[in-house]
Parts: structure tokens; C-alpha cells; sequence
């Protein structure tokens, strides 16, 4: 019996793979690559910048103070937020979140280049979070810098 319940499960997933090629619809076999590689600066300025997320209302703004500390602000949608107690350790920064209501939350994220198909964009990848989206439910985002 088990036998035969394993053979029509086969049978089925064999149909449902090659129902597209049957109505005449092209099969796209897609390989993507995609990782990230940490990176650590020697130079702390040269982590300043404007790193923009999923969309361009996900920002982060990194700047350098004259005495090389950072100041770090982040927009989430229509929620605004400053960094503090922030922590750079080779590329791994730590921070506290704090909402204009006042609301607090930690911040992680890692300085890395992400690889996409062989192709370099330098970055943050925050972790931590939680983006609702329609169908899905963001835990990390990278927010590739676009300006210095």
C-alpha cells in the first residue's frame, strides 16, 4: 500500500513540475548567488555614509565626528530613530534604538559586501528586525550605501 501511495505522490509532483512546459510555458531555471562577506575598515570614516534599505524610505546615515565618533540616525518608514551606546567591532556594530516616542530597541548590524551574482555592493546588513510585508515577514535587511 505504501508502495503505491509513493509512487502516485511521484506521479503528482512530476505532473505539477511539468504542467508549465505542457501549456506551452518556458521553465526559467534561475542559479543565484548571493552571500555576504564581512568588512572590516581600518579607517572608521570609511563607514560614513547613506545606506538605503528595501525602499528609500528605509535609511541609514552614518556620520564621522571630527573626533572619529559615530553618530548614526535610521528611518524605517515613517519611523525615525537615533542610535546610541554604539559599538564598532571590526565590522559588527551594536547600538541602541531610540524612537521618537521614546520606544528603545537594540540594533545589530554588520559592515560586509554583499555578492549577488559576482557582483559587489558595499553595505549594512541589519539584523534583528521584524518588516512586515505583504506574504512575508523581514528578520534581516541589507541597506547598500549609495553616498558618502
Amino acid at each position: 500500500m505504501r508502495s503505491k501511495l509513493a509512487r502516485a505522490a511521484v506521479a503528482a509532483a512530476l505532473c505539477l513540475a511539468l504542467a508549465p512546459l505542457s501549456a506551452g510555458q518556458k521553465r526559467k531555471d534561475k542559479i543565484k548567488e548571493k552571500h555576504f562577506e564581512p568588512v572590516a575598515r581600518q579607517n572608521v570614516r570609511d563607514y560614513a555614509g547613506r545606506y538605503v534599505g528595501i525602499e528609500d524610505d528605509y535609511v541609514i546615515e552614518v556620520i564621522v565626528g571630527d573626533d572619529g565618533e559615530l553618530s548614526i540616525t535610521s528611518r524605517e518608514g515613517d519611523r525615525a530613530a537615533t542610535l546610541s551606546d554604539i559599538r564598532l567591532d571590526g565590522a559588527e556594530l551594536t547600538a541602541t534604538k531610540t524612537y521618537a516616542n521614546g520606544k528603545r530597541a537594540a540594533f545589530s548590524a554588520t559592515f560586509a559586501d554583499r555578492v549577488l551574482n559576482g557582483e559587489r555592493a558595499f553595505g549594512l546588513l541589519v539584523k534583528n528586525l521584524r518588516i512586515e510585508l505583504p506574504g512575508m515577514t523581514l528578520t534581516q535587511v541589507f541597506y547598500r550605501r549609495v553616498a558618502e
